[in-house]
């Protein structure tokens, strides 16, 4: 087992499916009380059923191993990152925590994405996965499964389980392969080729879209090279970065390349890796994701060339990910319950938030099948793009929350008509018309009055009547 990886987790207080539970209420005590070793065991006894010192002690050097407490004699403390799991009672800290420190729950997660399994199925998977220890522990599996319980990941109906919508969202995730790449480090290509489980060929262009097996762009490699034909400047966190194209070739024309970048200054739908190679050097420095923030055409040494304005992004692939698909996220588990119409302040950093409005335009175009709600037409101009829009109903400049079920895809005529209160709609999905008879534009929307939007397939992509009775009160519209 190396570098002090657990083969088996330790279960905790509570019981499965409430190790959390119990595990909140801890954190909160250490963190008022900043109790000593003996007080945090006299708590545990107080408040569990708890009366072995020898359990007590394996479970708190258990959440001490995985990085959530730190034991002293004198002091029990939670460290930073258990700080921030008790604020925020993110599960996804906490099962970070976990797997880090224990072999088997990606596995676990993986093995139910297949389909339900039971206990022993499961100790199979990590059994398989795992050939460099002995998986001997019968109650091993139980323990992963309970901790994944706890976290809402896992359900489980005897003698099987199985993952639940959060769960299957995680398993997905963590299943997909992200490279494992440190900032500031040197690869050579061929390290580059075996992590992104691609081929360069020849060389890595400056500008490598690279697709999935369905031809779907799947993310970017971008390069600049010192001394390089194209002049780029990359210093600082926003920096320039001239398209493909060299000098000798004369105006930059629309590669998939420049495409490519251009789509994402759009709206940014795939990871870019950005790498810097020095002038002595055939290897490439890794500088992390960036975000194409703006894109123009511009005359620059006598030709035509596409520069790119790029920020960088201090997050990692597998978040740039997860928040891609908050953006499609349930709003409420409870349709009683009433959505806020804005995200909390506090609840993205800026950097977060960009890549979240980034991925809105994408994510509503792609649940309306590209095709306006209004009228259900589907534009394209003709270089082949189509020209349908992703609608915030209530408004972004409002701090609208970047929701699928805060969307609708429309066209442009439609887009501003809904935008300035020509057009609404009703909780049932009818369309409503402005009764503004004497007005020029009138006689252009009057004929959709009650006609049905064309909504997802998925009701869960649909807009909340929430989001839509804020629109029509906006608006001066009579709810109907």
């Amino acid at each position: 087992m190396g570098g002090g990886k657990r083969n088996i987790a330790v279960r905790f207080f509570g019981g499965a499916g409430n190790y959390t539970d119990v595990l909140e209420q801890l954190c909160t005590y250490v963190l008022t009380e900043n109790p000593t070793e003996a007080g945090a065991f006299e708590w545990v006894k107080a408040n569990t059923r708890a009366t072995s010192d020898e359990g007590i002690r394996d479970r708190l050097a258990f959440l001490e191993s995985i990085g959530l407490l730190e034991l002293e004699p004198d002091r029990v403390r939670l460290t930073q990152r258990g700080i921030e799991w008790l604020s925020e009672t993110n599960p996804e800290i906490l099962y970070e925590l976990l797997s880090s420190a224990v072999y088997g729950f990606d596995t676990v997660l993986e093995a139910l994405l297949d389909g339900p399994k039971t206990d022993d199925e499961l100790g199979d998977a990590i059994k398989a996965e795992h050939s460099e220890f002995d998986w001997n522990d019968a109650s091993g599996p139980a323990q992963h499964r309970g901790w994944l319980q706890s976290l809402g990941y896992v359900e489980r109906t005897a003698p099987e389980n199985s993952l639940t919508e959060s769960g299957r969202k995680l398993a997905r995730r963590r299943s997909s392969e992200h490279p494992q790449l440190e900032r500031g480090e040197f690869y050579a290509q061929t390290e580059l080729e075996d992590a992104f489980d691609t081929s360069f060929g020849s060389y890595i262009k400056g500008i490598s879209p690279r697709t999935d097996d369905e031809g779907a762009l799947s993310y970017i490699i971008l390069k600049a090279r010192e001394g390089g034909p194209y002049g780029d400047e990359i210093d600082g966190e926003r920096f320039t970065y001239i398209g493909e194209g060299v000098p000798e070739k004369g105006d930059q024309r629309l590669t998939g390349a420049n495409s490519a970048l251009l789509e994402q200054a759009d709206r940014s739908t795939v990871p870019v890796y950005f790498f810097y190679q020095p002038a002595d050097s055939d290897e490439l420095r890794y500088e992390g994701l960036v975000d194409v923030v703006g894109a123009e055409r511009v005359s620059l040494d006598e030709r035509m060339v596409y520069r790119f304005t790029m920020d960088r992004l201090e997050i990692e692939p597998a978040e740039f990910e997860a928040l891609s698909e908050s953006v499609s996220d349930d709003i409420s588990d409870d349709e009683t319950d009433e959505p806020a119409l804005t995200d909390d302040e506090a609840e993205f950093t800026e950097v977060q938030r960009r890549v979240r409005s980034s991925a809105f335009p994408k994510t509503v175009t792609s649940a309306y099948d590209g095709r306006c709600a209004i009228c259900g037409n589907s534009r394209e101009s003709p270089a082949g793009t189509i020209d349908i829009e992703a609608a915030h109903i209530y408004p972004k400049r409002a701090n609208g929350r970047d929701n699928v079920r805060n969307g609708l895809a429309l066209c442009r005529l439609h887009h501003w008509a809904f935008d300035t209160g020509w057009l609404a709609v009703a909780d049932d999905y009818r369309i409503l018309v402005a009764d503004r008879p004497d007005l020029e534009g009138y006689e252009e929307f009057s004929h959709l009055e009650n006609e049905s939007l064309t909504l997802p397939a998925d009701e869960d992509l649909r807009p909340h009547a929430t989001f839509l009775a804020a629109h029509r009160d906006r608006h001066g519209f009579e709810s109907p």
